[in-house]
């Protein structure tokens, strides 16, 4: 039998081979292609309707090329850190302490949070800037009040989340909670889907993300973080060396609230409403 035209990787995910990248790849340059020939060679009529004809091409091109090569980015990133294992927790006397800080911390890969943060927030700041005057002042407000919120939310679904580590405990944060893990108890890390279990040497485990929820709002089922989850255990065992430990310990994992992190999440959800209530009132009173 001859060999697969299409690939998958253990996810189910397709795997972006560089011949199907190239494939789709050379689809969205010649869709592409099309819309400038049919932009170049629009008559005067054409351009006086605004007629957009090149258009569709021009939008189905984009899409194949970004589909491409974010898929292939992906299956390139997925296919290397496949078989990759995570950094072993050294023993405490095999640490060695090059840096004597009294506590470091990482946050959550969050560049999805980032991005939406400037495309929502940003969106809205500008929106509200460019309808400065044409629109009443308080709906320019209100839209900065928007803003505000989606950039808090996006924060909280990003970066808010992180990895602390202190002389008595590797603490982790998520967007609302803490997670204070006692050094002496930390045993092995492994991979689970794209979350990390963290066993512990009291025969518990605990399980995290290292990156950003917001790459799983469809579900995630197809999405591979390898890189993510060596990266990020890489960087929480090698603040094992720069934060010396104590000779006080705790024996238990506590789990505490974040008292900041809620109450920015109930103030921007109480924000948010308020302010997309007023907006729609504003409109309505405008017409």
């Amino acid at each position: 039998m001859g060999r697969q035209s299409v690939e998958w990787h253990d996810n189910g995910a397709l795997v972006w081979t560089w011949r199907l990248t190239l494939i789709v790849s050379g689809v969205g340059f010649a869709l592409l292609g099309v819309a400038v020939v049919l932009w170049a060679t629009r008559t005067p009529a054409e351009v006086a309707r605004g007629d957009a004809g090149y258009g569709l091409p021009a939008t189905f091109g984009a899409v194949a090329l970004i589909v491409a090569v974010a898929g292939r980015i992906s299956s390139a990133s997925a296919l290397r850190y496949r078989n990759a294992s995570l950094p072993p927790v050294p023993a405490p006397s095999a640490v060695v302490h090059h840096v004597k800080a009294r506590s470091c911390s990482v946050h959550r890969r969050s560049g999805i949070a980032y991005l939406m943060m400037a495309i929502t927030g940003g969106g809205l700041v500008l929106a509200a800037l460019a309808n400065w005057n044409p629109q009443p002042r308080l709906s320019s407000l209100l839209e900065l009040v928007l803003a505000t919120a989606c950039a808090a939310g996006c924060y909280l679904a990003g970066p808010a989340a992180r990895f602390v580590m202190t002389p008595r405990h590797l603490h982790i944060d998520t967007a609302l909670h803490r997670i204070s893990v006692p050094r002496h108890l930390l045993g092995q890390f492994s991979r689970r889907g794209v979350e990390v279990r963290l066993d512990l040497t009291s025969g518990d485990h605990v399980y995290f993300r290292v990156d950003s929820p917001l790459w799983d709002v469809r579900g995630g089922q197809y999405r591979t973080n390898g890189r993510c989850q060596v990266r990020t255990v890489e960087r929480i065992v090698a603040m094992l060396g720069e934060v010396p430990p104590t000779t006080h310990t705790d024996d238990a994992v506590v789990t505490t609230s974040r008292v900041g992190m809620i109450a920015l999440a109930v103030g921007a959800g109480i924000l948010s409403a308020a302010a997309v209530v007023l907006i729609a009132i504003t409109a309505r009173l405008g017409h």
